[in-house]
């Protein structure tokens, strides 16, 4: 038997942390075992540039408006041309697609699924859908045990994001408490992210010496500048755009805050904690599973602003904070431990006979 065919499929490659992800696993899979390609459903590319992928190829099935029927046709031909032994959808769209690609096909490829967030990330409709196909994916892979249990396939997979690692440790900077503390937040300028929200929290500080800076893109970029200004904020709050370079960001800020409303396993708190740094964020997703109770701090929305205060009057403990939790990204959180896990899964799921698709696998949780 020759390599195993594994065709990774995304809603887009626009920046994001399943796009990353994604990219970051592909280049780890062992290339004298795994044939792998990448499929998007919408013609944004620009994750290659922005994440040091240039040279990857990737096929484009456009299923925006009008385009989407012949897009499905073209992909189904293109999956009965490939051959691919494992499909992994991730996200919503990609399942749906990667279902109508197989369909009848007499040489299905075995199907597994990543949403990538959590339940609260599906409308009615995609729940029902979701649902639905369950009994045609031979596995879920999950973020985190207990991830939407009522939404999975029979057989789940637990395997925690991953994400470089560097070495040696950074070492980070001992601020005044009472001196400038740049804060950073980074993510997609939607409500699913709350930037509105963490505006407001910035100006209910009493701290003048306290910056924010936003890394990211969104729809609410216009509504956050009108926000902005109305609180007289401007020189305290930057809107920075889309970063090529988020680890130098992390460098040049003192902490992190996250003010999400849902999440999955958010690869930029991973990041944080690979750099050793002070995080505090809401308790979405997988959050609070990764800063524990003594790795960051997690509160809601409407307490995060003491948790920040509190987090600054004390920088002490806050980097001591940041450390265990690098060592905690460290030992759980390593891509190149996220890849050899896949490649287990889709192995054993690419030996799994087509007529026997309902075996069960054991839940099992992995770490580096």
């Amino acid at each position: 038997m020759g390599r195993l065919k594994v065709l990774q499929i995304l809603t887009s490659l626009g920046p994001g942390g399943a796009e990353r992800l994604v990219l970051d696993m592909m280049s780890r899979l062992d290339p004298d075992e795994f044939d792998v390609r990448l499929a998007i459903l919408v013609d944004d590319i620009r994750a290659l540039e922005l994440y040091g992928y240039r040279s990857l190829p990737v096929d484009v099935f456009d299923m925006r408006g009008w385009m989407a029927p012949r897009a499905l046709i073209r992909l189904r031909h293109y999956v009965n041309g490939f051959g691919p032994n494992v499909i992994h959808a991730h996200m919503f769209h990609p399942l749906v697609a990667a279902m109508v690609a197989t369909f009848a096909s007499t040489q299905p490829a075995s199907v597994c699924f990543t949403s990538h967030c959590n339940e609260r990330a599906f409308t009615p409709l995609r729940t029902v859908i979701v649902r639905l196909l369950r009994s045609r994916r031979l596995a879920d892979i999950l973020l985190s045990k207990g991830q939407h249990p009522f939404l999975n396939a029979d057989n789940t997979v637990v395997i925690p994001n991953g994400v470089n690692i560097p070495n040696p440790a950074p070492t980070r900077r001992h601020w005044d408490p009472h001196g400038p503390i740049k804060l950073v937040a980074i993510g997609r300028l939607v409500d699913q992210k709350d930037p509105l929200g963490l505006i407001r929290v910035v100006a209910s500080l009493g701290h003048q010496g306290i910056s924010l800076d936003f890394y990211g893109e969104g729809p609410l970029e216009a509504e956050m500048r009108t926000l902005i200004a109305s609180l007289n904020l401007e020189g305290r709050i930057q809107l920075k755009g889309v970063t090529s370079d988020v680890r130098s960001v992390l460098h040049q800020a003192d902490i992190m805050v996250m003010s999400s409303k849902y999440e999955g396993m958010p690869i930029v708190i991973l990041e944080a904690g690979s750099e050793a740094m002070p995080v505090v964020a809401t308790p979405a997703g997988a959050i609070s599973e990764i800063l524990g109770t003594d790795r960051g701090v997690v509160a809601g929305i409407e307490t995060i602003g003491i948790a920040l205060m509190r987090m600054i009057s004390d920088p002490e403990t806050a980097l001591a904070a940041g450390q265990r939790l690098r060592q905690y990204v460290e030992n759980h959180h390593s891509i190149t431990a996220t890849a050899r896990t896949h490649e287990a899964v889709y192995r054993q799921i690419a030996s799994v006979p087509h007529s026997r698709r309902l075996l069960k696998f054991k839940d099992r949780k992995y770490s580096a």
